[in-house]
């Protein structure tokens, strides 16, 4: 299983894949350092996984992070 960040603007329709990581936890972690490179801090973090995707709000009522479980690719 690999895990896939997608970056969502609902008013805007602005949609972005970020990459591809090994764990949900590398995957997860890469939001929080676009953040802190960015020097972004967001009033608050909640998750919840339902069905093999992952829901990331960070409090903009708009944008959302998604983090999809994938298969890798055959070979």
């Amino acid at each position: 299983m690999q895990y896939e960040v997608h970056w969502e603007h609902r008013q805007t329709k602005e949609y972005n894949i970020h990459d591809k990581y090994a764990t949900f936890e590398e995957a997860l972690q890469s939001i929080y350092d676009w953040w802190e490179l960015n020097e972004y801090k967001p009033c608050y973090v909640r998750h919840w996984t339902r069905e093999g995707r992952t829901v990331v709000d960070y409090g903009s009522h708009h944008m959302f992070y998604y983090i999809y479980e994938i298969d890798p690719p055959s070979q």
